[in-house]
């Protein structure tokens, strides 16, 4: 039990090693107001530059106040309606062969994936113990064995301290990429628990622990009652716990691309819990196609609204609207006192 402890300590202590924020050079431009005539342009805004590589830099405004709630809704709505475009048709159709293939093999992978873990020893089961309580209700429930711990690396406690460290961090360093990152987060956090419930409730799946058939039985718009009292029997597709850790790794090695460890480093230990949650019977491997989808989905649009990438040598842009420039340029520049540094030509909306 000592081993297991230690190795429970290690494997959370990375998983949070990894998320911290870190700190690279950044230089503060304000933006002086252009137009004092209309309220909008009368809002003096922070921007950061951060320098990725000799080529790109990316560029953050502080995000605005409750954004991730905003647009968290936001994206669900219109990335549902989005979706199904032509341009997205060989994804969808890739994504679809994966699931169906897997689901051919589901019975199989399962038993093989048990099996092995027997081998090594590792638990078909969740132990978990309360370790934080107010008024004797649980509050936190932490794992207690090496399985337990493997699971947890998807679970929510998990990805809202991520979150709340990046907001923390943002706020003592004034930070904007931390705060765009914490923003960001809670946005893909938010659009992908939407998701992936409103799926289950759909697809109403039978977990592998509880399943009657093999593979799984589906059961398409179970009752919500009925799937409120035997909840196993009908969550299994899509994985929400995978869902959110590719969220996760996304929205973070997006905005920190110059540390090229973070995806290796993310996608091993998403490895880990996909493996467990196939060991410990939560899922089925066919239920993880389409929560990698998601899950990246909503990350890319996340990020995508919350900075802006500049090619120094095309002076190309991409962003959307919540970037609070209307257009950006960046430019090298050097004076007659020799001192040398970066313009920034803006328009704000």
């Amino acid at each position: 039990m000592t081993n297991y402890k230690n190795i429970i300590k290690k494997i959370l202590f990375l998983s949070l090693l990894f998320f911290i924020p870190y700190e690279s050079y950044s230089q503060n431009l304000n933006i002086k107001e252009s137009d004092k005539t209309t309220s909008a342009d009368s809002v003096k805004k922070a921007i950061m530059v951060y320098h990725i590589n000799p080529d790109i830099d990316f560029v953050y405004s502080k995000p605005e106040k409750f954004q991730f709630f905003k647009y968290g809704v936001y994206d669900f709505v219109t990335n549902s309606k989005n979706t199904f475009q032509k341009k997205n048709i060989t994804k969808i159709t890739l994504m679809t062969v994966a699931t169906a293939l897997f689901i051919a093999f589901d019975q199989q992978i399962f038993d093989a994936a048990q099996d092995f873990g027997d081998k090594i020893n590792l638990s078909h089961n969740n132990y978990q113990k309360t370790m934080i309580s107010i008024g004797g209700f649980p509050i936190f429930q932490g794992p207690t064995d090496l399985g337990t711990a493997l699971y947890f690396l998807g679970d929510g406690w998990i990805h809202t301290t991520i979150c709340g460290s990046y907001f923390c961090y943002g706020l003592i360093k004034d930070d904007n990429r931390a705060l765009q990152t914490a923003s960001q987060l809670a946005e893909g956090l938010i659009s992908t628990l939407i998701i992936h419930y409103t799926l289950k409730h759909i697809t109403g799946r039978e977990s592998p622990w509880v399943a009657t058939a093999p593979g799984g039985v589906w059961r398409l718009f179970p009752d919500p009652i009925e799937y409120q009292k035997h909840t196993p029997h009908y969550d299994a597709f899509p994985s929400g716990h995978l869902a959110t850790a590719m969220m996760t790794v996304t929205v973070i090695s997006e905005n920190y691309a110059e540390y090229k460890f973070i995806r290796p480093l993310g996608y091993t230990l998403m490895t880990l819990l996909s493996y467990q949650m196939i060991n410990n019977g939560v899922h089925w491997i066919s239920d993880y196609p389409l929560a990698l989808a998601i899950g990246y989905y909503f990350a890319k649009s996340a990020v995508n609204r919350g900075r802006k990438v500049v090619n120094k040598n095309e002076n190309v842009q991409t962003s959307e609207k919540n970037s609070g420039l209307k257009s950006f340029s960046i430019s090298p520049f050097y004076d007659v006192r020799g001192r040398i540094g970066i313009t920034l030509n803006y328009k704000l909306r």
